[in-house]
């Protein structure tokens, strides 16, 4: 127990190393960020804005409009401005997207390079069947089965109840991730290739969460991530897991598939069913 200790203690002084940063000497020019994931079920809330550098002497730009356009599969996407609302940059979309689509976006700002980023909506998912295997008070076990000829990238949502992972060592890419995304108004549990098991074309993904409710029944969607989507939440969980903030969280790197500025733009495509225990089906 002790030799645990003190290894412990020794990966907590190489931790708290400090080196200075000389802010100014970071070569970076003002750009624009972009971060929208597009769905299908509601209107879709875009954030845009122009960022600047913490060395750069004119901070005006970032007060400049940006004007968001694109389109889906050729067609004009139109969005409204909710700045008002829900703050500076704020824009939604009513969804009108197909899955196999491909969606661009662009933006522009006076003073600052034209960006844009593209994805493709994903296809739904090619599910078998999805139950509640075991439940303890507000603790469930859930299985959901589906079919697949590559790995494809999932989520699941709850709608009456908020979810969070069991306590337990989370910090591996191989576990489930619960990320909070302010664009889906709910939690969204991820997983990968590494959570699943295979049998041919069948994957089936075994989770164990804790729920507000102890109910035998629950409203969830079903989500196929397009990879821009996944690598983003993904990027989130690994930033706010407990031990990040003393630095020992797994290494995160800020995903963006913006070209020309920075940001996330991805897609979904949501299915919503209810879930029930496996003997009330």
């Amino acid at each position: 127990m002790m030799k645990h200790i003190y290894i412990l203690a020794i990966l907590l002084l190489c931790c708290a190393c400090e080196a200075p940063l000389d802010l100014n000497r970071i070569d970076s020019s003002p750009c624009i960020m972009v971060n929208a994931l597009i769905g299908n079920i509601e209107s879709s809330k875009s954030y845009v804005k122009v960022v600047v550098p913490m060395n750069s002497e004119d901070k005006s730009l970032g007060e400049k409009k940006v004007y968001l356009h694109g389109e889906v599969a050729g067609r004009k996407m139109e969005f409204k401005d909710i700045s008002m609302n829900f703050g500076q940059g704020a824009h939604e979309y009513t969804p009108q997207i197909s899955p196999g689509e491909k969606i661009r976006i662009e933006a522009s700002a006076a003073g600052v390079p034209e960006v844009y980023a593209e994805t493709t909506v994903p296809q739904p998912m090619n599910l078998t069947s999805a139950c509640i295997l075991e439940r303890e008070k507000s603790f469930i076990t859930v299985e959901i089965t589906y079919e697949e000829e590559e790995d494809g990238y999932y989520g699941l949502i709850f709608h009456d109840t908020d979810i969070s992972e069991v306590p337990g060592i989370q910090m591996s890419e191989s576990y489930d991730m619960v990320v909070s995304y302010s664009s889906l108004e709910r939690e969204i549990l991820i997983w990968d290739k590494h959570k699943v098991r295979k049998d041919g074309k069948k994957r089936t993904l075994t989770t164990y969460l804790d729920t507000d409710y102890d109910k035998d029944s629950y409203s969830i969607s079903l989500v196929s991530l397009s990879p821009e989507a996944f690598n983003y939440l993904r990027g989130c969980y690994m930033k706010n897991t407990g031990f990040a903030s003393i630095g020992m969280g797994t290494p995160a790197f800020t995903y963006s598939n913006v070209i020309g500025g920075i940001g996330t733009v991805g897609s979904y495509w949501e299915t919503r069913m209810t879930i029930k225990m496996k003997d009330q089906e």
